[in-house]
């Protein structure tokens, strides 16, 4: 049941502006999740810097086919694949990326770069709910990660960037689950609350990069 259903259209209610405008979230998070990976290249091992640089792109893949279905419904061209492929990639994708991030917290901390042997398999479902929980858990569980990150380097502005980011996804979520997205003002209120929220990840991980967060 929508809450929110003023003036309901059968299509969704996109314009070329706001398909494009959906490539910034996208655009943020992978500029901030690659830069991390980047960081923590030879610092962790293999096994974390690869969970982190197969995550990073899975998300974006996810992120990236998402806007591009947008961009071509607006020339009436309803590719479904683009649009479904979505949450099957993003939500192991925000695991895997998690689980990177956490054996490099691990890792970091002991001095060690020996793996744990820790594999992720993303699990076949016939509904996107498992997908929607798991892309909620990994995405904000890695940022809370890098938070414990700027927590060792005593860095306040950025732990405060990063709870925002995590506010920002939540809420989020939250309006994606009682407005109707199909409405063009649902989804440029959905959409800038997540670019916002990338963008402030984004920054949190640039602050923390030019601390040198992986050389502690």
């Amino acid at each position: 049941m929508e809450i929110f259903s003023l003036g309901a259209t059968t299509e969704a209610d996109y314009s070329i502006l706001m398909a494009i405008v959906d490539f910034i979230p996208v655009l943020f998070y992978f500029l901030a999740s690659w830069m991390v990976t980047k960081d923590l290249y030879g610092k962790v091992s293999r096994n974390a810097y690869s969970f982190l640089a197969a995550g990073s792109i899975m998300c974006f893949i996810g992120g990236a086919f998402k806007a591009l279905w947008k961009v071509l419904f607006c020339f009436g061209i309803n590719y479904t694949y683009l649009f479904t492929a979505l949450f099957p990639m993003q939500a192991p994708g925000f695991c895997i990326y998690m689980a990177g991030l956490i054996l490099a917290l691990r890792q970091l901390k002991k001095g060690s770069e020996n793996g744990t042997g820790l594999n992720v398999v993303a699990a076949t479902v016939t509904t996107s709910l498992p997908l929607i929980m798991f892309q909620t858990i990994g995405s904000v569980g890695s940022i809370i990660c890098m938070a414990i990150f700027a927590g060792r380097k005593k860095d306040i502005l950025s732990i405060l960037l990063f709870v925002l980011s995590i506010i920002c996804l939540l809420t989020m979520g939250a309006l994606g689950a009682i407005l109707d997205t199909k409405l063009a003002w649902a989804n440029w209120l959905e959409q800038g609350i997540n670019g916002f929220g990338q963008i402030l990840f984004y920054c949190g991980a640039l602050r923390l990069h030019k601390k040198g967060y992986q050389n502690d």
